[in-house]
């Protein structure tokens, strides 16, 4: 991705006199090629001209011109000897239109017009582009061919050549002699069309090529597809919602962020769902995690794991899990608003675990949530619990059917899902997943259970009369938005797409907290029954427990960003926060065999 709030849109290269002397070099020989014979009687004009400015007049050439004249002794010299009033330039620096030089550039005006170019044309403009960059000039033919090359299938680009060339007006057509071409074997008297951009934009159309639109090499038509339509939608969304945050609520965002914390957004959740709030405060908490933060020790500084988790709400079926993971992040028809990233999150409603792998390959080297609502469905196919296993621990996915493969690529995202289970009458629940290695996947998510008990339809059942008398909605309309901006504001800042003000910060545990954690687990493990169904002594979950437990501390602290100079600390609330869903998944592991509150009170977590 690109980095959107630059302040200087043209910043790939160096500022200075030897840029300049080049766009005049450029400029020169175009219009005026003092160099040919036959332009004699413009290089008397030009002459004439130096000695009248006291200026070198023995050796007259476009690169001398170019180093000893200024800037408005250019524009002079054009207007007494430049004849090509049709003539165009678009420089960094310089700009030649209607017969008239200009002292400023035109590179954004010519990346806005390229921007609107690709996003119309998307991969066949960026494929025809590079093609063009490739050489000085070509044939339609020989471009054509590249272009194709690139594209993955025949592309013929006569009409976007033209629109370059008569629209944008950074491409030029001209005739060629065949005998040009450098070997002298073509025959004289026999021309050719050849098409190139124009050298002064070449530099930009490469940097934007690289920076702005980079488009990958990928498998299948699915993952084309995919980040034609949804990743240069979602960047567009993520960068619009960025650029009018910073022009239009940047001070109030940073107000906000002093004083925000996860105990602020905590109390918030609790006064809309009350004891419902976790669930909401979890997937929140996730959305900070996507800035994929450095997570580092204390005492060498050296990073111990990064901030990114996979969520998982899984229960009774109406128990509030997609409410949770999709409307309240996404936003949802019935005006409930958006609390998520923008732009960083792709529902996945209606589509095949396949198809899902398909297109996984045009999101490599990015960090988006991927929103699977009926996580069930996806398991119905044979096969499936490897692929998503490595995509949680964001390895590298190979997957091949009879009629097609896809390219090894690293999955480089997250995901929050949610999925039916069975409860039974002891509150033991089974996964209506039948693959006997589904629990290998669940291990690693940040898991939460949810029964729909008496007490739970209740809490539901009034946020539903809420919603449905638009009481929900007006009380989020304010705080869903500033919680937006802030978290917005930090994921540009941690991914290094903001930089005006502040620099990414690293979350820094010390030996104490991790040792809260080990008591915790300690307790639990002591007061897990002998003799439960897992076996005796055996422990019904792995250490990445710990770990996840970890994370959610740390991505909580993360909420508390602009309360920090350099480093960010973990607070207690965070921790607490962290400590009770450790206790509470432990149990639910467990086959609920120790009682929560004993543990609770030992532990102090409220």
């Amino acid at each position: 991705m690109i980095d959107m709030m630059s302040s200087d849109s043209n910043g790939m290269l160096d500022e200075g006199e030897e840029w300049r002397k080049k766009e005049r070099t450029i400029l020169l020989r175009r219009l005026l090629d003092v160099e040919r014979p036959e332009n004699y009687t413009q290089r008397v004009k030009v002459i004439k001209y130096l000695e009248q400015e006291g200026l070198p007049s023995n050796d007259v050439d476009v690169e001398t011109l170019a180093s000893i004249l200024r800037d408005d002794q250019l524009e002079s010299l054009l207007m007494l000897t430049c004849t090509n009033s049709t003539a165009v330039f678009k420089g960094r620096y310089y700009t030649f239109s209607n017969g008239m030089l200009q002292h400023r550039g035109s590179w954004d005006i010519v990346r806005k017009d390229l921007t609107e170019f690709l996003n119309a044309h998307g991969r066949k403009g960026y494929a025809l582009l590079k093609a063009m960059l490739e050489v000085d000039t070509d044939t339609i033919a020989g471009i054509m061919a590249k272009a194709s090359e690139v594209y993955g299938e025949r592309l013929n680009p006569i009409n976007m050549l033209i629109e370059l060339r008569d629209g944008l007006r950074i491409a030029y057509s001209t005739s060629m002699d065949e005998g040009e071409r450098g070997n002298g074997e073509g025959k004289r008297g026999r021309h050719k069309t050849v098409w190139g951009i124009l050298e002064e934009v070449r530099p930009l159309v490469r940097h934007m090529l690289d920076e702005l639109c980079h488009i990958p090499r990928l498998s299948t038509r699915d993952a084309y597809m995919e980040f034609e339509y949804e990743v240069k939608r979602m960047d567009e969304e993520l960068r619009t919602y960025l650029m009018q945050l910073m022009e239009e609520r940047y001070e109030d965002t940073l107000r906000f962020g002093r004083d925000v914390t996860s105990e602020h957004i905590a109390r918030y959740l609790r006064e809309l769902f009350g004891s419902l709030y976790l669930d909401p405060l979890l997937a929140i908490a996730q959305q900070y995690s996507l800035t994929d933060s450095s997570i580092v020790s204390e005492k060498n500084h050296s990073k111990v794991m990064s901030t990114g988790f996979n969520l998982a709400l899984f229960g009774d079926p109406g128990s509030g899990k997609t409410f949770a993971i999709k409307d309240l992040i996404i936003g949802s028809e019935n005006g409930v608003p958006a609390h998520g990233l923008p732009g960083m999150n792709r529902y996945c409603g209606g589509m095949t675990p396949a198809k899902f792998i398909a297109i996984g390959e045009a999101y490599e080297g990015r960090s988006v949530n991927f929103i699977i609502t009926e996580f069930n469905d996806w398991f119905k196919y044979k096969g499936m619990v490897e692929p998503l296993k490595i995509a949680m621990e964001r390895g590298i996915i190979r997957y091949e059917t009879k009629s097609y493969s896809i390219r090894p690529y690293r999955f480089t995202s997250f995901f929050s899902v949610n999925y039916n289970t069975s409860v039974y009458n002891k509150n033991i629940y089974e996964p209506t997943i039948r693959d006997p290695n589904f629990k290998a996947v669940e291990d690693r998510m940040l898991c939460r259970l949810h029964i729909l008990t008496k007490d739970r339809y209740g809490e539901l059942a009034k946020r539903q009369s809420s919603l449905m008398k638009g009481i929900l909605q007006e009380r989020m309309s304010y705080t869903a938005g500033m919680i937006r901006d802030h978290l917005t504001l930090v994921y540009a800042i941690q991914r290094g797409y903001h930089n005006k003000d502040f620099k990414p910060k690293q979350i820094m545990i010390n030996d104490g907290v991790v040792d809260r954690i080990r008591d915790v687990m300690d307790v639990i493990i002591e007061h897990i029954e002998d003799g439960s169904r897992y076996g005796e002594h055996r422990v019904p979950f792995s250490v990445r427990l710990e770990k996840k437990t970890l994370q959610l501390a740390s991505t909580l602290a993360l909420i508390r960003f602009f309360s920090y100079n350099d480093v960010i600390t973990i607070d207690e609330h965070s921790l607490s926060i962290a400590l009770r869903y450790l206790v509470e998944e432990a149990w639910i592991r467990s086959g609920y065999t120790f009682d929560v509150k004993s543990v609770t009170d030992i532990l102090s977590i409220e």
